[in-house]
Formats: structure tokens, sequence, C-alpha cells
């Protein structure tokens, strides 16, 4: 244990830990994120959901299942919970905007490595992470670290390849950016995380922003199957292409024709 300031450091700088050990530790998120360089605080994200689509009532179909299931349905561990709830909700916002959903997946980034149980990689990013029962304080935690881990994974800008005609017409025009003579384009970190925890039926949204690190807890929580369809206009909305996103992709896709 290190004193820094006023305050002991727990976590030791050049060790690394999983998920499991930091969790173990029993701290309080604020306490977690002080020793990964991230500050904490908890307040509204004022999060829109896009619920008037063509899906909307496969959506209400799925909320009406859930009710009329959930009396045959004991909630005894974190598989049947996930099963019932977590699995039907995403593919439901999977139908609705497209996007990569990889499940139990490998992440070491910082002091941090472990397994998230979703990352939804869309428009942004999307780590969800489930608790059993009530324990949404200690699922946050969970989700916080996680998403710590995802950030600092992500710190390293990543080359993309440039498409073929893009770059002979940058060496006659001019560089790229890296030069013209580079075979790609330093692709952009994004600069925020979404995060979503599940406590069972429960259900709480966060955000990690990468330039300021700081993570906020949402204050708002959801509950299902109440609010399965504001749940899955939420994620669709931050995992879909915006309107903006579209127009672009298509006016580079016309760019690339026409050279």
């Amino acid at each position: 244990m290190v004193c820094q300031g006023w305050r002991f450091m727990v976590l030791q700088e050049g060790s690394t830990y999983t998920f499991s050990q930091v969790l173990e530790l029993n701290l309080e998120t604020e306490e977690i994120l002080a020793d990964l360089g991230y500050r904490y605080r908890s307040a509204p994200l004022s999060l829109q959901s896009v619920e008037k689509t063509p899906f909307a009532p496969q959506v209400e179909l799925m909320r009406a299942q859930m009710r009329e299931r959930l009396p045959f349905v004991p909630m005894t561990n974190e598989a049947t919970a996930r099963a019932f709830y977590v699995t039907p909700l995403l593919f439901a916002a999977l139908d609705q905007a497209r996007f990569k959903m990889n499940v139990e997946h490998a992440v070491a980034g910082g002091r941090l490595r472990g397994r998230v149980d979703y990352l939804l990689r869309g428009r942004h990013d999307l780590v969800v992470a489930g608790v059993m029962n009530a324990e949404l304080e200690r699922g946050f935690r969970k989700l916080a670290v996680q998403m710590v881990a995802l950030s600092e994974q992500l710190a390293t800008p990543t080359v993309e390849p440039v498409h073929p005609r893009r770059a002979r017409k940058a060496h006659r025009t001019g560089p790229v950016r890296g030069g013209a003579g580079n075979a790609g384009v330093i692709k952009s970190v994004r600069t925020q995380i979404f995060g979503l925890v599940t406590a069972g039926p429960v259900w709480q949204f966060g955000l990690l922003e990468r330039g300021q690190k700081r993570i906020t807890q949402d204050t708002e929580a959801y509950q299902l199957p109440r609010d399965a369809a504001k749940l899955v206009g939420i994620i669709a909305g931050l995992l879909g292409e915006s309107e903006q996103d579209k127009v672009k992709r298509e006016g580079e896709r016309l760019s690339w024709a026409s050279s």
C-alpha cells in the first residue's frame, strides 16, 4: 500500500490486476477509480431513446412475454438472468440498429485485464456488465473497471486501410493524414465509452469521458419489463448510424466511384 498525498494507493504501480481481483478489494467505486487515475461522479446523463420505429411492435411483444413468463422462471443465477433479460433485449436493439456484439470479450489495458460480458461496437462503444439480484452498486464498480480497461486498450490510435482510389488521389493532390506515402490513415480514438450495468431487471447507464478521465454513473435506473422499449431505443440510438454518418458514408462512396 502506497501513500499518495492524503490517501493510500491500494493498486500498485506496475502491477496488473484482473477485474475480479480489483472487485475483491471491496472498495467504493470512487476509491477504485482514483487509484486508476479517473474521477467519479453521479449525475443525470439525459440519454435519448428512439422508440417510434418499425420494430416497436416486436419490442412490445418481447415486453409482454417477459411479464407473462417471469413468475415461472426462478432467477437463481447469472446465466438465467442473462438468458431471460439481457440476450433478448440486446437482440431487439440489434434488429433496430446494426452493430457488432462481442460476448465474453477479452480486454487488456493499462493495469487491468479480463473479459467483459458484452462489448457492443457501433457509432459508439458500449460495455454491458451483468450482476445478480439487486447488487447495482457493486455492478457499477464492475462496469467502471471494465470501461477503464477498454479505454486504456484503445489509448493508442490504430492505422486504418485507405481505399486504393483514395490513396492514388492523395498522391496527386497532397498527403492524407500521416503523409502521402503511407498505406493508411490514423484512426482517431473515440472520446467517449458508454456502459450499461444490469442487475437482473434493473439497468443503469454509465459514461466514460476519455479526455477528462471521468466516469459518470447515471442517476436514473430502468426497470424491465416496464422500460423495455425505452432501453432498446437508447441502445439503438447510441450504436446506430446518425443521419450525418449516413450522408458522410454515402458521399465517400460516391467520391470513390468518381475517382
